[in-house]
């Protein structure tokens, strides 16, 4: 096991529009407006055979009406066939959860709530919108402290699944490799949507990182697995994370979830995970209190890549964190490299962004091309903190630095990178040519909303030469990325 490291805004165009379905591709662009997904197959489609669970039904019912349902979850997962839906009709449901049965491409399995539906305007995640069906919980109070390391939901060689709409909650342990929802063993083509994961809990009374809760673990050579509109709230991991892609993971997305109040990290691409989006995600109190103090004196990670390689971090909202964004190998991990973090906000942090290697002091041979680009910091205690990396591979441009006590700290006097057309205001400047020193002028700052007003200096101010796979299709909120004569400095593009 390794040892974690150390408000409310509109968004704009948040889940509008939002239909649901399964098995888009990891890497289309169209993904990238808040909520919105391609049209492949869908949840629950028109005609598929439907089977219902209920408290009050029976395993031996043959569980294809609401009239004579099966009784647990668990006889659907190992029953229910290819193209099929399973309707779990409301009540707490006390099960652990292993997935016996897959789907087949173009006929997923679906496990939802009995009349499941997400409303035209979106629904869970940060929306504060609930999900339309019945309430399905899983509760895991009746386990009392769980020492086992059984996952209480283990999806192990299935693909072709989809689970949404379901609450999971109130899962306390105690000791090491202690695991919450586990997909591995190549499972693939796997979508958690629209679900809530709450109050899980490692209480081990040691806090050195020998005990751990795993809340959500994606191992290798698991790949193609998607989580949507989730939310993760009120999760101790115990020197942990709460969202991990482990061992080679590939094509993961992580899209429109709300991560917070956790004990340490929020999402981690970690041990070769590679080919992942970590997009339009609200992460809030990530390591840290709501009444302000640092969990375990430990401040730690929102979004970290730790030995992950090849992926994209865009237009998530970070506020409350030890540090916003980080990108690094700690010791014995693969290589970090080719990762771009551009479109983010990251605000009220320690950090926002440290780019480096925050273990060692000479050797940053294991970081190389990351690209931050286009971001937003803003009141954080420190801007960007400069580490050792391969310098000569990482660009930082096009970013607004605003409000912070120090925008910019490198303690070793390490080579920062190519640096350039970013905004500073407050607390200094960081190096770097074309950089606007001003104002930049936002709509409201205190109110969360850090889109410019037209007479902002940062407007058409950023690289004219700025790569369109480095600043993205599209802002923040999902609006084109260059509106004007050039790109615009900053997470948001004036319109």
């Amino acid at each position: 096991m390794w040892l974690a490291r150390v408000v409310y805004i509109v968004l704009g165009t948040i889940l509008s529009g939002l239909v649901t379905l399964l098995f888009v591709s990891q890497t289309e662009e169209t993904l990238q407006v808040h909520g919105a997904r391609p049209a492949t197959t869908a949840f629950g489609a028109a005609g598929a055979l439907q089977f219902y669970v209920a408290r009050t039904g029976n395993d031996a019912n043959p569980g294809t009406s609401a009239s004579a349902p099966w009784r647990t979850i668990q006889h659907a997962m190992s029953s229910a066939t290819p193209g099929s839906t399973v309707n779990i009709m409301a009540g707490t449901y006390q099960e652990r959860l292993t997935l016996n049965v897959s789907g087949t491409p173009g006929h997923p399995i679906t496990f939802q709530p009995y009349n499941f539906d997400v409303p035209a305007g979106g629904c869970g995640g940060y929306t504060g919108v609930m999900c339309g069906g019945d309430r399905v919980v899983l509760d895991y109070s009746y386990l009392g402290t769980n020492t086992s390391t059984t996952p209480f939901f283990l999806i192990s060689g299935k693909s072709y699944i989809g689970v949404q709409g379901l609450t999971f909650q109130n899962f306390t342990c105690t000791g090491a490799m202690q695991q919450g929802l586990r997909i591995d063993n190549g499972s693939s083509h796997v979508e958690f949507n629209y679900n809530k994961f709450v109050n899980l809990r490692n209480i081990h009374p040691v806090k050195d990182g020998t005990a751990a809760l795993l809340a959500i673990y994606v191992w290798g050579p698991a790949n193609n697995v998607t989580f949507h509109g989730n939310e993760m709230d009120s999760i101790w991991t115990n020197m942990s994370q709460v969202v991990t892609f482990e061992s080679g993971a590939s094509n993961i997305v992580e899209e429109n979830d709300y991560i917070h109040d956790v004990d340490q990290i929020g999402i981690d691409a970690h041990g070769g995970s590679n080919n992942y989006t970590i997009r339009g995600n609200r992460l809030e109190y990530i390591s840290i209190k709501r009444e302000g103090t640092v969990w375990f004196n430990n401040p730690s990670v929102a979004i970290y890549n730790d030995g992950g390689n090849t992926g994209v971090i865009e237009r998530n909202f970070i506020r409350f964190a030890g540090v916003g964004i980080e990108a690094l190998s700690e010791p014995g991990q693969a290589a970090t490299h080719d990762v771009t973090v551009r479109n983010n906000v990251v605000w009220d942090c320690q950090k926002g962004i440290v780019l480096g290697t925050w273990y060692s002091s000479t050797d940053g041979s294991m970081v190389s091309r990351i690209n931050v680009w286009n971001n937003t910091f803003y009141g954080n205690a420190i801007g960007v903190v400069i580490r050792p990396m391969q310098s000569s591979t990482v660009t930082w441009k096009n970013n607004i630095f605003a409000g912070s006590a120090t925008t910019y700290s490198n303690p070793l006097h390490w080579h920062p990178g190519t640096a350039g057309y970013n905004l500073y205001f407050g607390g200094g400047a960081g190096p770097g040519s074309n950089n606007v020193i001003s104002d930049p002028v936002f709509v409201n700052a205190s109110g969360g909303d850090f889109s410019l007003q037209a007479r902002s200096p940062g407007v058409n101010a950023g690289d004219p030469n700025s790569p369109k796979n480095f600043i993205g299709l599209t802002d923040f909120t999902g609006h084109p990325r260059i509106a004007g004569a050039r790109v615009d400095i900053g997470a948001y593009e004036a319109q």
